[in-house]
């Protein structure tokens, strides 16, 4: 793969070429309204010139759907190795990351609890019942390390049919 004389090139990527550790990329970056987003680029890097690239698993992690609950104060996926909120719907009354990150330690506590009365059971959901607000939080099937927290208003909030919106959102979640 030599270059015609004449074409200047560096040391180094003719080296990099030649060792085979060129690597190309093709990035697309869409733009903020989402309206020119190719179909096949949704994760917004392609490898190509690579045949050895594994593809990329799709992962869904779109909880908008839960904005449909009644009642609904806000709602948040979060990783609970990390305490990271993963995707938030509504929360303009609370922060929502510290919400998530602090009911990782409730998760964390209920599967101790579990544990040590050897119940050999999962955790369908947690439902915290405050004065004024339903707290509800739900570990994913596919994923018990993730889970879904939605705060509700207690006044307002159907909690069976906000039980059922979360299943539901659950189930099209990817990851």
């Amino acid at each position: 793969m030599s270059k015609p004389k004449g074409e200047p090139t560096s040391a180094l990527a003719r080296f990099n070429e030649r060792f085979g550790l060129v690597q190309r990329l093709v990035i697309t970056i869409p733009p903020a309204n989402n309206r020119a987003r190719p179909a096949n680029h949704a994760s917004g890097v392609v490898q190509t010139n690579n045949p050895k690239a594994k593809k990329e698993p799709s992962m869904s992690l779109d909880i908008s759907k839960l904005s449909e609950i009644k009642g609904l104060l806000g709602a948040c996926l979060v990783d609970c190795d990390t305490g990271l909120t993963l995707g938030a719907e509504g929360g303009s009354k609370f922060d929502l990351d510290t919400a998530g990150a602090a009911n990782v330690e409730v998760v964390r506590a209920k599967l101790h609890a579990i544990e040590a009365l050897k119940l050999n059971d999962t955790i369908e959901d947690i439902l915290i019942t405050l004065g004024k607000q339903f707290h509800l939080v739900r570990p994913l099937d596919k994923n018990p390390n993730i889970f879904v927290y939605v705060a509700l208003d207690k006044k307002t909030a159907n909690l069976g049919l906000a039980r059922l919106q979360v299943k539901a959102v659950e189930e099209t979640l990817s990851l």
